[in-house]
């Protein structure tokens, strides 16, 4: 795995803005996705272009895509690409000869910062070399809950239930002097900072360097019950007007970064769903009246709101926010497709069961837990014909280099991400719970069945 030059930050395999993207260890019955056809039809050339469940068919200027640019439906291997390859491992995790596994604390997926690999088992956290698996130390945590990863920092709740942190580099390890608990769920970090919710509702920022708290919110009336998320020059949250009702989050609050101030603070119509997302110019919010659920873009600068989507039935699994489409999935795998720009309802689609990946111009759905689906994200136009595999596909997919790559109980497949075609065998691999892999300049890193770290070569 030779390079030896400074590693980019990762790219997720998954998109995890809130919510959760696995669906490992539930087997859902296979069956044919819905579609409707429409185009020029039989005799012209050209094939009818299928459509999921699109509430705006096309008007009289779509132009159909040329048969060209379409598969051809078939299992042919295409050549000119090398077989996935192991760089090093497997390399266990907390197991001794002679050891009941079941009885032992689960191990999930790697997580990776600046040349490290962070594998958490139960309250112990491995830091492994990423370039050839070798063990850099164990550190010890209070609870099981994740680590956050800042800038060469590994920051954690210690034995002595004070924040601690380690210098991946230098791997010293460090007591910070306030006492706060850092909850799952409560705490993120942005570039050298942690931002954390305190007991009393407050958001706290500190210095991973300085190991010093540099502010506490101000100018906010309200309880703060989310992981606060920095962007574009300030701190978002979900908070509470009314705490301790126990009717969730009903306003979004927005802060300045530099001294925790209060900017802005929106009251919602109705109760707020914990998935959200922000970018730099907008904040999505979920309001809530079940059994119902409708999108609202909030402008990020002015705390005004943009749009309110469409009432959905369901309860929201996540959501994805791609160019210029928003991608809003509940927990019964109904995913609609809604326009950036002013909320309206692009297409929908059944029965998906992972978040959709967004890129090569392409939404990559996984539809009925078994079949890899290609769409337009604008239209929900299919660009090649489905895939159907052999077993359950376990995460959602993930994209390099122009390929694809899926993960199933029958190993790691690579296609065109142009065709869908596969470029080679499938790969051999099993994939253990609790997260998603971690891929970093073309190598996968994961947690496998048997409490053992990997990495692959994608090739």
């Amino acid at each position: 795995m030779g390079s030896t030059g400074k590693r980019a930050n990762p790219t997720p395999v998954t998109n995890r803005v809130s919510g959760h993207a696995t669906v490992h260890g539930h087997v859902f019955q296979a069956q044919h996705i819905s579609v409707t056809v429409v185009g020029p039809g039989p005799g012209t050339g050209l094939d009818p272009e299928p459509v999921i469940s699109s509430p705006h068919p096309p008007g009289p200027d779509h132009v159909p895509r040329p048969a060209s640019r379409k598969a051809p439906v078939g299992s042919r291997k295409e050549p000119g690409r090398k077989r996935p390859a192991r760089a090093w491992g497997p390399v266990p995790i907390g197991t001794r000869a002679g050891q009941d596994r079941s009885e032992l604390p689960p191990v999930h997926q790697p997580l990776i910062l600046d040349g490290s690999l962070v594998v958490r088992e139960g309250t112990r956290l491995h830091v492994l070399d990423s370039g050839d698996g070798h063990r850099r130390s164990l550190v010890m945590a209070a609870t099981d809950s994740s680590p956050h990863l800042g800038t060469g920092q590994l920051c954690f709740q210690g034995l002595n239930r004070q924040v601690n942190t380690v210098d991946l580099h230098t791997r010293r390890q460090h007591r910070w002097s306030p006492h706060l608990t850092l909850h799952d769920g409560r705490t993120s970090v942005a570039g050298g900072t942690v931002l954390t919710v305190g007991p009393d509702g407050l958001v706290v920022a500190m210095d991973l360097r300085r190991r010093e708290r540099r502010w506490t919110m101000t100018g906010m009336a309200c309880h703060i019950v989310s992981a606060p998320r920095a962007a574009a020059g300030h701190v978002y949250a979900l908070g509470s007007r009314a705490p301790g009702t126990g009717r969730g989050p009903d306003c979004l609050a927005a802060l300045h970064e530099e001294d925790g101030s209060g900017h802005w603070l929106y009251p919602t119509a109705a109760p707020l769903s914990k998935v959200w997302s922000v970018s730099t110019r907008t904040v999505h919010v979920i309001e809530t009246v079940s059994p119902h659920l409708r999108l609202a873009a909030v402008d990020a600068a002015t705390g005004s709101l943009r749009w309110r989507s469409a009432w959905f039935e369901g309860a929201p699994a996540d959501l994805t926010v791609a160019g210029d489409t928003v991608f809003l999935r509940t927990e019964d795998r109904q995913l609609h497709a809604v326009a950036a720009e002013d909320g309206r309802t692009r297409w929908s689609a059944p029965d998906i069961t992972c978040p959709p990946t967004v890129a090569e111009g392409l939404a990559l759905l996984v539809a009925h837990a078994n079949t890899l689906t290609a769409v337009e994200p604008a239209t929900g136009h299919r660009v090649w014909p489905d895939r159907p595999k052999k077993g359950t596909l376990l995460v959602a997919p993930f994209v390099t280099d122009g390929t694809v790559h899926t993960i199933g109980h029958t190993g790691l497949t690579t296609r065109n991400a142009a065709t869908g075609r596969a470029l080679c065998p499938s790969y051999p691999m099993s994939l253990g719970p609790n997260g998603t892999p971690a891929l970093l300049d073309g190598v996968l890193y994961f947690t496998n069945g048997r409490r053992e770290v990997e990495a692959v070569s994608l090739g």
